[in-house]
Formats: structure tokens, C-alpha cells, sequence
């Protein structure tokens, strides 16, 4: 009986054990599967930003290679051109033929190369006088017509090495010297100009290689990388590509001529390199960056999601470790359910906050997707409906009278987009410059008018003592603050109703001043759950009804985000069906150096019988600002690069030109160098023309680049016609004395 009783106890005892170890062992189990799921997800995710990092570095190589093949089309087409003025040259001296050689030179104006010419027995003559034997004469003998090929120069003796294009004489000299090729030699370092561009934090390190990874040239970039000759050799020895890339498929790219990126491990950092073909050529272009320099945004995102999901898996293992104690030690116990319920909200609760980014993220994508598609399908539309109408001028003038409205409205779109982008990387500057008030708000108040056209919407202005109308502050932006309210405004109040916009000052103290504004309207209003989230970004009310009120969700943010910025302050008061107010505190400083504005009496202007430099390569561009130019009755010479608007401004004489339009990005020479040229030519007018830009590159520092370049103005596409009539008339218009 004793030992009975015994044996039982010891039964009981091992069954207490193991309830209390059992929990435990769960938890454990748990730990090791959410440590497992973390790991795959952080897996999943870096792959994830390894494609989209991938492609967009590979996107922006492709970029620079194209300067460098716009390079190689130049000196390729220089060739081409000195074997068409060689064959009236003399060469029936070995003088003669270094002359005409010199003379070639100076007339194709290759400021960094130098031109030669081969005969028979591969003696060389080049125009700098030099001549000798050339040591590569598989290249005179293999019978192709054009041929790219990088070399040394012996006679130089200065270890640098060279690219030489060189064309094989269609008619060769019968007289005097036997010449059979003729050609121009490049000194490689013409293409450091193209990688100093400040991309990538000046962190890159890119490379000219053949199709088996030996180098031809490299960027003399600050800090060290791969100094060996062989690239893929040193890539296969001492680096470890991830990703599923190897040295093998880099190699396959470039004999292929593909583009492609990998990622790497040299060392303990890890690198990208994007491999770029250069057309015409069999090179390629090789771009090293270091990874954290492609994924400052993107690392710390995932390891955010990471926390979160190790949080959300923690929380996991605590809940289910927590139900196994309660339901063992509590089995029958009512208090089972309430836990459980208790475990049940918390995980909703974890998860709902998990997925809160992607669901935000996915209704942004939709909505633009919509938003974005709803304009696009209006141009397309109205403008098949208008070539299939081409002879009814009313239904042509009413499909472009459309399709200017659907393409204002995607391109406010795109502003709001860049606009919050900017904002949230902290590069919007506000400016503190001098501007007229009442001015700025008369403008918009003609904006809003215009909107209303066709509207039976009552609009009503009322400024009150503005009394120190010229102040300093940031006026585009401003700008942008009360056309977005007013808009809205407009937007959503229906016919019938009114718009008020009033505006006094107040509290002038010294040099400074505080503006009140306000914008009511009688529209339909908006919920009073709905106030709290107005300034949100993609904050939306009735999201899913989106046929009659358009927009991205970010106008309101980017309208609070401005007014702090600007020091200011923006509120809302509203209500469902009659209507909404928005008031704005806008603390000023007085301008006290303000002159008044002066004009000559007596003395009118016109824009008619100017004569412009218009520098633009798409042809599509080209094609629209040169009607707008001529429609103002103004005379356009059209050129497709900043070396053509140099070359025409510097063979016409002072004065025949009244000013120079300039887009930025162009091929052979970009409008910041070509305006540096101009600038620097030794000319009585090189220093005073107007040159205007007129480019896509539309931020506060692009416009600091064309003012440090020495441009005058700044205009920013797409071009607003009579935008371009004032900037005319500021800057080039002809004066006329009555």
C-alpha cells in the first residue's frame, strides 16, 4: 500500500513537471518557427530591393553610357569628315601632307584630338607635326572601312592611352605620298568630364572595358577600387557575388552586348556594378557604387518592416505560450475564453499595424493608377476623335480645347507627387525675396475666374488694409498654397454656390507684418471624422467615389507642409452640405528698400523682328517652341545641342542676336557648358545677351545651376505661351522709342 501510494505521488509529481515544461517546450518551438519566418522575410525583402535597386542603377548607366556614345558618334563622324576634305588635299610632300592634315584639324575644331593619316608601308604623319612607324598594322591591313581602336601612342611617350577612329581612304593618293587611311586620335580622358557628374554622393567608380573585362580606361574618381588591369579577374578572385550573380554571367553580358547589374561582396562592403554596352564600339561601360549608397532610402524601410515583424512573431509566441499555461493549468476555467479573446484582439491589433503601410501604399498606387489613366485616356481619345474630324474645325478646336485641360490636370498630378517627394527629403528651400502681395493675389484670383468659366459659381474678393503691399518671402510657393485651396474651392462646390476669398493685414510692427486669409466656400463640406486626417499625405474622404472629384490626396499636405515652412499657420472648419473654411496666419517681412518700378516715358516694345538662338534636341519641343517664337512674330535659328547654339552665336556678328533660349540636357555639349562657352568668348555682347533655359529640370537647384552657369532666367517645361510672351519681353524684347 505504501509503495502504492508512493509510485502514485511520484506519477503526480512527473505530470506537474511536464505541465509546467510543456508551455515552455511551445514557446520554444514557436521562437525557433517566428525566427525562421523573420529570416524569410528579411530574405524576401532584401531580394525584392536588390531587383528594383538593380534596375533603376542600370536605368541611370545606360544614362551616362549614352553621353559616351554621343562622343564616339562625334569623333567617328570627324573622321568621316576629314576623309571627304583629304581628297583635294596635296600630299605629294611629306610637308604638304602634315599641312593639309593641320588644316583638317582646324577646320573640324576637335579641341582634344589630333588628326593623322597612314600610308602604305604604316608610316604616320599627324598634325602636330609628328611622324613615324606605326606599330598595330593588322589594323591598315585587315580591309575594314571603319575601325575604333584604343592604343598608346609610342611617340608620345607619356603613358596615356588613346582612342583613334580611323576610316579607310576610298580613293587613295595616286601622287606623291601613297596614303590609304586617315583618322582621328582621342586622348581617353575626354570621357572624365562625363563621370565627374555628381551622382551617387561621388562614391562611384566606373571603368571602360572590352568584352572580356580588360580595361581600356578609368574614371579618376577620389579612393581606391580595382587598379588590375584584368577587372573580371580581380571580380572572380576577391569578391563574392550574391543574388544568384556571378563573374561567369558579367562576363556572358558584355561579350553579349546586354546590359545588366549585380551585387557583391568586396571585401566586408557590398557593391553593385551595372554593366552598360556602348553602341558602335565592342566596349562597355562598368559602374561600381557602394550598395548603401543605392539603398539609403530602402535599408532603413526594411529594417523598420523587419522590427515589425519580429514584434508581430514575439507577440505570436507570447500569446500561444500564454493560451498553452492558461489551458493547462486552467483547463475548465472560464477565464480561458476571456485570455483567448484577449490574445485574439492583440494579434489583430499587431497585424492591422503591420499591414496599415501596405494598405496606404496600395490605395495610393490604385488611386494614381486611376488618376493618372483618366487624363491620359481623355488625350488619346480626343485626340483620335480629332484626326478623325480633321475638316470640322469646331470639333478639332473643342478635342484640343479637352485635351489641354486633361493634360494640366495629369501634370498637377505629377507636381503633387514631386512636390511631397521633395518635402519629405527635406530639399524644398524657402526663398525670402522681394514680391507684391496684392499683385500675387489678384493673380490668383484671375486663375480661379478662369476656372469658373462655364460655372454659375459666384467668386467674391475682398482685400482689406494692405497697406504695406511689398514684402519678402517665397512667392511660388505661396502661389501654390492659395491656388490649392481655391482649387478645392472650385472643385467641390456645385452650382449655385459661392467662393469668398478675403485677406487683410494686420499686427504691422517695424519691419514686420502678419497677413489673415481666408477662403470659404458653400460646397458640400466634409464629415467631422474626417478633419483630423485633411493634412495627412493620400488623406481622402469617400475615397471610393472618385468619377466626380479627382486628385492625388496630397494637395492638403502639401499645402500644411509649406506653411510651416514658411512659418505660418493653416486651419479648416467645415460641415457636410454647407460648405468649408480655411484660415491662414501668414507672418511677414516688410520690404522698406522698395523704389517704386520706373518706366521710361515715352518708350514702347515689341517682340516682333527679335532674332533668338533656339537650342532644343527633341524634335517635338523644338517643334512647339519655335511656333510659339514665330507666332510672337520673332525670327528662331533652331539648333539641336549647346555646340551648334556656341558655334552659330560665335560666327554671326555682335549684336545680330537679341538672346539665346537654352535646354540643359543635350548631347555633344549640355546648355550649362555651352553657356560657360559663350560667356567666356572675347566679344563686346558674349557677356550681356539674355540666355534663357528652358528645360524639364524644374527645382530650386537646377534653377541655382543656370544662375551659377551664367543664364539670366529660368523656365521650366512644358511651356506656358504667354509665360514665355512675359519672359520675351523682360529680357529680349527690341525697343522702340516713340
Amino acid at each position: 500500500m505504501a509503495v502504492f501510494e508512493h509510485t502514485e505521488q511520484n506519477l503526480k509529481q512527473k505530470g506537474t513537471k511536464w505541465q509546467k515544461m510543456l508551455p515552455l517546450m511551445v514557446v520554444a518551438v514557436l521562437a525557433v518557427l517566428a525566427a525562421a519566418s523573420t529570416l524569410t522575410f528579411y530574405q524576401y525583402m532584401d531580394k525584392t530591393f536588390f531587383k528594383e535597386r538593380s534596375s533603376h542603377f542600370i536605368e541611370i548607366s545606360d544614362t551616362v553610357t549614352q553621353v559616351i556614345e554621343s562622343a564616339v558618334l562625334h569623333y567617328r563622324t570627324a573622321a568621316h569628315t576629314a576623309e571627304a576634305m583629304f581628297e583635294d588635299a596635296d600630299t605629294h610632300t611629306e610637308s604638304a601632307a602634315k599641312a593639309a592634315l593641320a588644316e583638317i584639324q582646324e577646320k573640324l575644331g576637335t579641341d582634344n584630338g589630333t588628326v593623322v593619316a597612314f600610308d602604305s608601308s604604316a608610316w604616320f604623319y599627324a598634325s602636330d607635326g609628328s611622324t613615324g612607324r606605326w606599330q598595330e598594322t593588322e589594323m591598315l591591313s585587315n580591309g575594314e572601312e571603319m575601325q575604333t581602336v584604343v592604343t598608346p601612342l609610342d611617340y608620345r611617350e607619356d603613358g596615356k592611352s588613346y582612342i583613334l577612329f580611323v576610316k579607310k581612304l576610298d580613293m587613295q593618293k595616286s601622287e606623291g605620298i601613297a596614303l590609304t587611311h586617315i583618322g582621328v586620335v582621342v586622348d581617353l580622358s575626354v570621357f572624365q568630364k562625363t563621370f565627374d557628374a555628381e551622382l551617387f554622393q561621388n562614391r562611384s567608380h566606373v571603368y571602360v572595358v572590352n568584352p572580356d573585362g580588360y580595361s581600356l580606361y578609368r574614371h579618376e574618381c577620389a579612393g581606391g577600387f580595382i587598379d588590375d588591369y584584368d577587372i573580371l579577374g580581380t571580380l572572380k578572385k576577391d569578391c563574392e557575388f550574391i543574388h544568384g550573380g556571378t563573374t561567369e554571367s558579367l562576363h556572358r553580358n558584355l561579350q553579349e552586348r546586354t546590359s545588366a547589374g549585380y551585387e557583391f561582396y568586396f571585401g566586408e562592403e557590398r557593391y553593385f556594378v551595372a554593366a552598360s554596352p556602348v553602341r558602335q564600339t565592342d566596349w562597355a561601360v562598368l559602374t561600381f557604387v557602394p550598395t548603401e549608397v543605392l539603398s539609403a532610402g530602402t535599408t532603413s524601410f526594411l529594417n523598420m518592416a523587419v522590427v515589425y515583424v519580429s514584434v508581430i512573431a514575439s507577440m505570436v509566441v507570447l500569446m500561444m505560450g500564454l493560451l498553452m499555461f492558461f489551458f493547462i493549468s486552467k483547463r475548465g476555467d472560464r477565464r480561458i475564453i476571456a485570455h483567448q479573446r484577449q490574445a485574439n484582439a492583440l494579434l489583430k491589433d499587431a497585424a492591422d499595424a503591420a499591414n496599415a503601410a501596405s494598405i496606404a501604399k496600395s490605395d495610393f498606387l490604385s488611386h494614381m493608377s486611376h488618376d493618372i489613366r483618366t487624363p491620359i485616356n481623355g488625350i488619346m481619345g480626343m485626340t483620335e476623335i480629332a484626326l478623325k474630324n480633321i475638316d470640322d474645325k469646331d470639333r478639332v478646336l473643342d478635342c484640343l480645347q479637352k485635351i489641354d485641360g486633361s493634360s494640366g490636370h495629369l501634370l498637377s498630378l505629377v507636381n503633387d507627387v514631386l512636390d511631397m517627394s521633395r518635402i519629405e527629403s527635406g530639399k524644398v528651400q524657402i526663398s525670402h525675396k522681394p514680391l507684391n502681395i496684392l499683385e500675387l493675389l489678384r493673380h490668383c484670383s484671375s486663375i480661379i475666374s478662369g476656372q469658373l468659366q462655364g460655372r454659375d459659381i459666384m467668386f467674391t474678393e475682398e482685400f482689406e488694409n494692405i497697406e504695406n503691399p511689398h514684402i519678402l518671402g517665397d512667392e511660388l510657393h505661396l502661389r501654390q498654397v492659395l491656388i490649392n485651396i481655391l482649387g478645392n474651392a472650385v472643385k467641390f462646390t456645385p452650382d449655385g454656390g459661392r467662393i469668398y476669398f478675403r485677406v487683410r493685414e494686420f499686427s504691422a510692427e517695424g519691419e514686420a507684418a502678419r497677413f489673415h486669409i481666408e477662403i470659404e466656400d458653400t460646397g458640400i463640406g466634409m464629415k467631422p471624422e474626417f478633419l483630423p486626417h485633411i493634412f495627412e499625405p493620400f488623406a481622402q474622404e469617400d475615397g471610393g467615389n472618385r468619377s466626380s472629384y479627382k486628385g492625388t490626396g496630397l494637395g492638403m499636405s502639401i499645402t500644411k507642409k509649406f506653411m510651416d515652412l514658411m512659418g505660418g499657420i493653416v486651419e479648416v472648419q467645415s460641415e457636410p452640405g454647407k460648405g468649408t473654411l480655411f484660415r491662414l496666419e501668414l507672418p511677414v517681412e516688410i520690404d522698406r528698400e522698395w523704389q517704386g518700378e520706373q518706366e521710361p516715358a515715352g518708350q514702347q516694345t515689341t517682340l516682333a523682328g527679335a532674332r533668338v538662338i533656339l537650342a532644343e534636341d527633341n524634335d517635338l519641343n523644338m517643334e512647339i517652341a519655335v511656333f510659339m517664337l514665330e507666332s510672337l512674330e520673332i525670327e528662331v535659328t533652331a539648333v539641336t545641342d549647346g555646340k551648334a547654339a556656341l558655334d552659330a552665336f560665335a560666327a554671326a556678328a555682335p549684336g545680330t542676336f537679341d538672346g539665346i533660349l537654352m535646354d540643359v540636357m543635350m548631347p555633344v555639349m549640355d546648355g550649362l557648358t555651352a553657356t560657360r562657352e559663350i560667356r567666356a568668348l572675347e566679344r563686346e555682347d558674349a557677356g550681356t545677351i539674355p540666355i534663357i533655359a528652358m528645360t524639364a529640370n524644374a527645382y530650386d537647384e537646377d534653377r541655382r545651376k543656370c544662375m551659377e552657369a551664367g543664364m539670366d532666367a529660368h523656365m521650366s517645361k512644358p511651356i506656358d505661351g504667354e509665360v514665355l510672351r512675359k519672359m520675351l519681353v523682360q529680357y529680349i524684347c527690341v525697343e522702340r522709342h516713340t
